[in-house]
């Protein structure tokens, strides 16, 4: 948030020296007297309808920016748009490369006012108006999203990014490059990036008509043919994703044959989907294959605004959790140094989403009952079987809940990875690995299980607590609990994407494990 008030300062620096603010000559127009007319009697929050008809809520931002101006017009000079209206007025309609809706910002009541050659007085003066609601409201959907995830109780515990509305507006009034004010608002990092670069891809792809449909009862043998397999052929050439595309394009020049190299595209599609890759055609894989581009793209620009919701600038170090992917990567000096499978809360005890910064690793630890478990598990347990507490090598506490002691068997398993928290959630170990050759992987209690746990163990000892990773061998050879403290700070993300962009540029759609894309869809047709 801090940087963002540095970028805009330098961009309103230059500018600024020479040119006198809100006494620019683009402001002295005859449009001062309509402004003052409409919006001298009105506060923040009124409902303004406009001479077109449409009507706007005003903004605390509008109101302030125009009374600093004494109500004069800065984006149109008489009846036309003045050269900074342009460039605001070109930065509206670009909105889509964000993945955001124009018509959010009035652009299509801009555009109709700014293509009549009979406008009056009134009407550029509201188009001076809707360009400033516009903009104001762009940049805050840059910066923070133009979804609110705590209006939709999506448990959403991250804060926000927040902008200098004023200095936005005085930058871009002063000539400062609308382009280069906006950009200084995108998230930074290479993860939205990616984002930008898929939803380009989609969006060409959707141009040129999308990618067909697959049969519904469409089968598929290695060696069979039959116009569905053409249609399956066609639909992973239009994919957009350069292995699939690769591979269905080997068998070309028959292309209603299910070969070896169809078969790994379809598998290689499947993976991307979270589906057994087996490379065969069930109903989910055709379900799958028979979104519409523009679903995906509807997808994409969502999860686009989720990243909005986040700080930009994550640090140069972090931990990342995608619980609706199951997965976890480790991020320094804007590469992935580390990637594996987790395991995620169930629908009965989902994983919250929140951030906050690893202090320790325990090394062999035990594990405190939650009381919640307690009662619904463990006593039920113990009422069916009185050996149950030491045949699972536990202990009853003082506070009459139980504690599994450092052993093979603990739920913990040999590592947890501490990041106090409300919750009391953690990362750790776990002896059920067989889970991790699953798909679908929301098996735990809200704590996320790791599939590769030394490995990380390794890395956080290195580059966390800046200690050998060989140390942790005598420590698991004692069989005690010990605390390892990091001496780095690497802050965990514990976040929730349905589509994922990979560094190869590849992307991976995620299963709505938690009900919150569809949750948000939901509340959209409420509102628009």
């Amino acid at each position: 948030m801090q940087l963002k008030r540095m970028i805009l300062v330098a961009l309103l620096m230059p500018m600024g020296a020479c040119k006198g603010g809100g006494d620019d000559a683009a402001s002295v127009n005859k449009n001062g007297a309509n402004l003052s007319k409409i919006l001298a009697p009105v506060a923040a929050g009124s409902v303004l309808t406009l001479a077109s008809g449409d009507t706007m809520t005003l903004s605390d931002a509008t109101v302030k920016f125009y009374a600093a101006r004494r109500h004069r017009a800065v984006w149109t000079d008489g009846d036309n748009l003045s050269e900074v209206g342009k460039a605001v007025f070109s930065a509206l309609a670009s909105a889509s490369q964000d993945g955001l809706n124009p018509a959010l910002y009035h652009y299509p009541t801009a555009e109709k006012i700014a293509a009549n050659p009979q406008k009056t007085p009134a009407s550029a003066a509201d188009l001076d108006i809707i360009l400033t609601e516009g903009i104001t409201r762009y940049a805050n959907d840059l910066a923070q999203g133009a979804i609110d995830p705590k209006s939709e109780n999506l448990d959403w515990r991250i804060p926000r990014e927040k902008i200098p509305e004023q200095g936005v507006l005085q930058a871009l009034a002063t000539g400062s490059s609308a382009s280069e004010v906006l950009a200084a608002l995108r998230p930074k990092g290479i993860h939205y990036a990616r984002y930008l670069d898929a939803l380009n891809r989609y969006r060409e792809i959707e141009k040129t008509g999308g990618w067909g449909t697959v049969p519904a009862d469409a089968k598929v043998k290695v060696g069979g043919a039959s116009p569905a397999i053409a249609a399956l052929r066609n639909r992973l050439l239009k994919s957009g994703d350069a292995t699939e595309m690769q591979l269905a394009q080997k068998g070309s020049s028959r292309p209603d044959l299910f070969d070896a190299d169809l078969k790994q595209a379809l598998g290689h599609f499947q993976d991307r989907h979270a589906i057994e890759p087996d490379g065969t055609l069930g109903a989910a894989t055709i379900r799958e294959l028979n979104h519409s581009v523009t679903e995906r793209i509807d997808e994409i620009a969502l999860n686009m605004d989720r990243w909005r919701w986040l700080p930009h600038d994550l640090g140069p170090r972090f931990v990342l959790v995608n619980v609706a992917g199951f997965e976890l990567e480790v991020d320094e000096g804007g590469k992935i140094i580390e990637a594996m499978d987790v395991v995620v809360g169930q629908n009965d005890w989902k994983t919250p989403i929140f951030a906050d910064t690893m202090e320790n690793i325990v090394v062999n630890p035990s594990w405190n009952v939650p009381a919640s478990i307690m009662e619904s598990e463990i006593r039920p347990a113990m009422a069916r079987d009185p050996n149950y507490l030491a045949k699972n090598n536990m202990e009853l506490t003082k506070d009459g809940t139980a504690r599994q002691l450092p052993g093979g068997d603990n739920a913990l398993g040999q590592f947890k990875f501490i990041f106090p928290n409300k919750d009391n959630i953690y990362l750790h170990d776990t002896p059920a690995k067989s889970l991790f050759s699953r798909s679908q992987r929301n098996f735990s209690h809200g704590c996320i299980r790791l599939e590769r746990p030394r490995d990380f163990a390794n890395l956080m000892m290195e580059h966390g607590a800046k200690r050998n990773p060989s140390e942790l061998d005598p420590i698991l050879a004692s069989g005690e609990e010990k605390w390892v403290k990091l001496e780095v700070p690497w802050p965990v993300y514990i976040l929730y994407f349905t589509a994922w962009v990979k560094p190869d540029g590849s992307i991976r759609f995620h299963h709505d494990v938690y009900g919150r894309d569809e949750k948000i869809a939901d509340e959209k047709k409420t509102t628009v």
